[in-house]
């Protein structure tokens, strides 16, 4: 009876960390952040709407339509300095880190953070960037600005 509840202990033991890291592998949204680095990096800001989330589709209509934005290739990131380098990695289920850089990492650097949020349609899609000068600071933050809405 021991050795019969020492198997079901181990079987039970082994599922759960096999299902832990095909969660953890679940949740890897490099390539949605990579595409965004490559979108934001081209300016393509057409590229880039069909990233976001419904509502911050809606803000960045709403904003643009009220204001002159700047170019997607720096409306989407901390600074207005245009770097050539983009990279994106997975921090956790709802963030994904964007490196910004010059080549080699050399300056100016700076890391901003994507918000992923699953979506109705099985998809996961960015709903907001929250930028590296502070927590307060994010795309919709400043987009709501732009709007008149703050």
């Amino acid at each position: 009876m021991r050795c019969f509840a020492a198997i079901v202990l181990f079987v039970t033991l082994t599922a759960g960390a096999s299902s832990a890291q095909g969660s953890r592998s679940a949740f890897n949204w490099d390539a949605l952040g990579q595409e965004f680095c490559q979108r934001t990096l081209a300016g393509d800001m057409q590229g880039v709407a069909p990233l976001l989330t419904q509502s911050l589709r809606e803000l960045l209509q709403a904003a643009a339509a009220r204001a002159e934005l700047p170019p997607a290739r720096t409306l989407f990131q901390t600074y207005t300095n245009e770097v050539s380098d983009c990279t994106a990695a997975t921090r956790n289920a709802a963030l994904v880190d964007i490196r910004r850089s010059n080549p080699g990492g050399s300056a100016p650097a700076w890391t901003d953070m994507l918000m992923i949020t699953p979506e109705a349609d099985g998809g996961s899609r960015i709903d907001d960037v929250l930028f590296a000068t502070r927590k307060s600071d994010t795309l919709r933050v400043r987009l709501e600005i732009y709007a008149g809405r703050r």
